[in-house]
């Protein structure tokens, strides 16, 4: 078996969650920075970013074990900006991993929408909730929507591009 390491690059509510539930290769170890957050949270909130180091570190070592044993990993995180993508492909890279980008980007008003139909409840304990406000995920957005013509000079051995937007298409 080749090592692969597939990360979703996408803001809040594109969709990134649904697709690793449909179609994660069979036998991945998914890596869900939410789903780790919550389970170190002592509230179990997933956006408790005062256990972010804690989750990233995790994340990380977990992927590093799955790739030394030739393993796929899919990161299911948003990867928005360049600095989050690094860090992934050079834990690839220490493994001689495959890596695909998967970059799940709808329109704007798609990822809003989605997002504003989750949980707007505030922890008391942490002070998260579920929905990240609007301005986050334009700026998660934007931020893609940029790097877009750069993704192909990160070190990608291949991307994939889902539902993007007509306007996008053309890059």
């Amino acid at each position: 078996m080749n090592a692969t390491l597939i990360a979703t690059i996408g803001p809040c509510g594109a969709g990134k969650t649904t697709w690793r539930r449909r179609h994660a290769p069979a036998g991945a170890v998914v890596v869900s920075l939410d789903e780790t957050r919550a389970a170190l949270s002592p509230c179990g909130c997933s956006g408790n970013h005062a256990v972010n180091a804690a989750a990233v570190a995790a994340a990380t070592a977990r992927t590093r074990e799955v790739l030394a044993a030739g393993g796929t990993v899919v990161w299911d995180t948003t990867a928005y900006l360049p600095r989050f993508r690094s860090h992934m492909l050079d834990l690839a890279d220490e493994a001689g991993a495959r890596t695909v980008g998967l970059v799940v980007l709808p329109p704007l008003l798609t990822a809003l929408g989605r997002n504003a139909g989750r949980d707007a409840t505030v922890c008391p304990h942490c002070g998260s909730a579920r929905r990240v406000p609007d301005p986050v995920v334009w700026r998660m957005h934007q931020a893609i929507t940029t790097d877009l013509p750069r993704l192909p000079g990160e070190g990608w051995h291949e991307l994939r591009f889902l539902d993007l937007p007509p306007y996008l298409r053309t890059r």
